[in-house]
This record gives C-alpha cells, structure tokens and sequence, in this order.
C-alpha cells in the first residue's frame, strides 16, 4: 500500500492535499487527475473514494459520495483544485454510498453519464424506502436536500469516450460484477483507470448484486489494460495494480470452487457456510458479512451453472 507525504499545495504525483475539515484529502494521482481519498482499512465499510479530472474546458467528476452533505464537501474539494465548474459527473454504479450526492451536481449544472441499469437488491422495496433506509446510515442532516441524480443524461451500456479539454476519457460498462450497472473510468494516455467497487482494497469484492462469473472477466479487462495507477471503491490505492488484481482474482476463484464442491457433493448451503464466521448483524458490508454473503451468491450461482438453469446471473 502506498503512503504519501504530505505537501501544501501544487503536489507532484503521489503527493497528498490535506485541506481542512471542509474539504476531501486529495491524491494527484497524474497530471491534472485527482483521487479523492476515502477510509483507508475498512474495506467497504468506510467512505467510499471519488476523483476528479481537470481540463481547461471543465471538470469531470467522478462519483458522488454518499448524501447531498458528502456531495457539498466534494464539490468544495474540486473547487480548491481548480476554478473550472464540474462538467460532467460520471457514476461508477448505483450503491446509495457512491451516488446519494449526485443531486448536488446535477443542482451545479453538471450532467450525469451512467449506466442505466440501477438496479440492486438495496433498492428492491423502492426508492422512497432506499431513501429512508439510508438516513439511517448517514443520519437526516446528511440527507437534507436529497433526491435522486443517478438517472443518465449520457448512458453507457457498453464503451463511451468523453473529449473534453483536450483529455480522452473513456468510460466502459464493466459488465454485472459488483452491479448490472458498473463501470469503469479510463484514461488511456496517463494509463488511469478508476475501478468503482470492481476493486476494494481487500479483494473481497461485493458480488450480491453481480456475479462471479463477471468479476472475473471484469478483472481480466482491466489485467489488458496495464494501468499504471488504479483507484479503487474503497480503501488505500495500490503500489502494484497487479497485486490488488491477483488477490480479488484468487479469493474470487478459490469461493468458486469452494461452492461448486459443495453443490457437486450434495451439501446443504448451511453446512457449506458453517467454516465461515457469522455475518455481522449490524454491518451489512463488514468483511465477515461480505464473505458470507458471497457464498450464497456463489453457492446459488454453482447450482445454477451445474443444473443448467437459465435466467439473468444478477438475480
């Protein structure tokens, strides 16, 4: 993992910007890209990372954090890095803690590229009740001025490239691996690639609303790719793109086979997450609770692939 220096201003590369309390730490992660710095150690737990690219023809952002209030605090990180107003916000999925502070953005004149497909298993109930369930998370002052932002003005469904300032920006779908409506970011002159939650920093990805399947061809696109700098969902950003990559790819392939044994065997899926410690209660996204409720979705998912049955592999 990569620990940076801190510098008050004009950071090179791989320096950090520690501004105050009203704003975001920000990473110079190339010339002119921007990662802006979630938790770091707490998986997907933590705040989630953003970023941001500045040309001399606007701003594009990169998710949105997780309420109207994170949303304001980013848009104040942007806007002591430059004074070119955000163009254009792009949204690597629709998971509340990535999107909820779209609305600020879209309220600033910028427009949205998405993919369209917002589904996830948080939203199942409706949009007013993913709403309230939230505020429960981020708390209600969090959520003052909230409504949704996530639906595109640009949709991608499968690659787009965004010219803007003199950048080539290209944002693929990224195929149902965390979400049905992931995407990537990619910078292919400065060989950046934003990952979304594709990529967290402990390797356990979420696959409840994806499957493994997808992950793992998700993870082979970006192998292809030969980023030299990843930033991804969640967590510290990687010295070595590969080593982040090898170690989704290897947990992801070892819950595969796991499971297939298990199905192949005849083992009822209890027994066959009874080596797994429990779920946390409280925290749907801890690595406990993430490993757990990976199985089912592996374990479902072997069934599925063993029995040949058809249907939509994110449901």
């Amino acid at each position: 993992m990569l620990t940076f220096a801190l510098h008050a201003a004009s950071p090179a590369r791989g320096a950090s910007i520690f501004p105050p309390d009203s704003t975001f730490p920000v990473l110079r992660v190339g010339p002119g890209i921007f990662a802006v710095l979630g938790d770091t150690g707490r998986g997907s737990e933590g705040r989630a990372n953003a970023g941001f690219i500045v040309t001399h023809e606007g701003v594009v952002a990169i998710d949105a954090g997780a309420s109207p209030l994170e949303g304001e605090r980013l848009r104040r990180t942007i806007g002591r890095v430059t004074r070119q107003p955000v163009r254009w916000l792009v949204l690597t999925h629709h998971h509340p803690d990535h999107h909820f502070g779209a609305v600020v953005f879209r309220r600033a004149g910028a427009r949205v590229i998405a993919h369209p497909d917002r589904r996830s298993l948080a939203s199942e109930g409706g949009e007013d009740a993913l709403a309230a369930s939230w505020i429960r998370v981020v708390g209600l002052d969090a959520m003052r001025g909230f409504e949704y932002a996530d639906r595109p003005d640009r949709p991608v469904e499968g690659a787009d490239t965004l010219q803007l300032g003199g950048r080539t920006i290209v944002i693929a779908a990224a195929g149902p691996a965390h979400t049905p409506g992931d995407l990537f970011v990619w910078l292919p002159t400065e060989r950046v690639l934003f990952a979304g939650d594709v990529l967290v920093e402990d390797g356990v990805t979420m696959i409840v609303d994806g499957s493994t399947p997808a992950l793992l061809s998700a993870l082979d696109t970006i192998e292809r790719l030969e980023p030299a700098m990843v930033v991804p969902g969640h967590g510290a950003i990687p010295r070595l793109p590969k080593a982040l990559l090898d170690s989704t790819r290897r947990y992801v392939n070892q819950l595969r086979s796991d499971m297939r044994a298990a199905v192949e065997q005849g083992r009822p899926m209890n027994r066959s997450l009874a080596s797994l410690p429990p779920a946390d209660s409280t925290r749907p996204v801890s690595l406990n609770s993430r490993r757990r409720r990976n199985a089912v979705r592996a374990y479902l998912e072997a069934e599925r692939e063993l029995f040949g049955l058809a249907g939509d592999s994110t449901r």
